[in-house]
């Protein structure tokens, strides 16, 4: 897939650093699990320790490809581990994640998975693609890329990644990232203001899921 190492590459190279552990946390103004205070700014550290979603959209031309995304930050009150386990429950995708209306693990092998999506609107504009997971449990860490191998609709190329850090006690970090390009069209035209600003918010969605109707469900 030409487009999608290098770009994947890079974005988990840039986000990779912003949530690595300090090897000498004494040495920042302020440190939540690890995180150099450097990386987000002082407005958006309230905003996660307030609970709320941190949002940096992207767009970008990657040669044919419009593609549009970015990252998010949600501080969830939540164990790793509990955040983690959902994070791998697909079946309820349609609960976690925005406009999934059917998910479901095709193949599973070792830490490789295929997962069918079915998102958007119900009986009116439907997008059915297969994504290629990769799960790193040790350091909680997930990776995905649309199958091109596979039948993908309108989707021309997505990929991204979930990471689960600790935030303080009994509580987590959920960083996620995408960029995806869901083809042209009147349709896509007139979807993509709409996709853009709903497919940054999977991690709130969690955070509402985890904290509400679904907090018993990984204890």
């Amino acid at each position: 897939m030409r487009w999608s190492v290098p770009g994947l590459i890079r974005t988990l190279a840039i986000w990779g650093a912003v949530l690595s552990v300090l090897a000498a946390p004494a040495a920042v103004t302020k440190v939540r699990a690890g995180i150099n205070s450097g990386n987000f700014t002082a407005e958006e550290w309230k905003r996660l320790d307030a609970g709320q979603l941190v949002l940096r959209p992207a767009t970008r031309t990657q040669g044919r490809l419009r593609l549009m995304g970015g990252s998010s930050w949600q501080v969830i009150d939540a164990a790793p581990q509990v955040v983690w386990r959902a994070l791998l429950d697909t079946p309820r995708y349609h609960r976690m994640m925005p406009q999934v209306l059917e998910a479901r693990v095709v193949r599973a092998q070792q830490n490789e998975r295929t997962v069918f999506l079915r998102q958007g609107a119900a009986g009116l504009l439907e997008a059915k693609y297969y994504l290629r997971v990769n799960v790193h449990e040790q350091r909680r860490d997930i990776t995905f890329t649309v199958d091109e191998n596979m039948p993908h609709d309108v989707l021309r190329a997505a990929w991204g990644f979930y990471t689960v850090r600790p935030y303080g006690k009994g509580k987590t970090l959920l960083a996620y990232g995408v960029m995806a390009d869901i083809g042209g069209g009147m349709v896509a035209g007139l979807m993509r203001h709409n996709v853009h600003d709903w497919m940054l918010r999977t991690p709130w969605m969690v955070k509402r899921f985890l904290e509400g109707s679904g907090r018993r469900l990984y204890r």
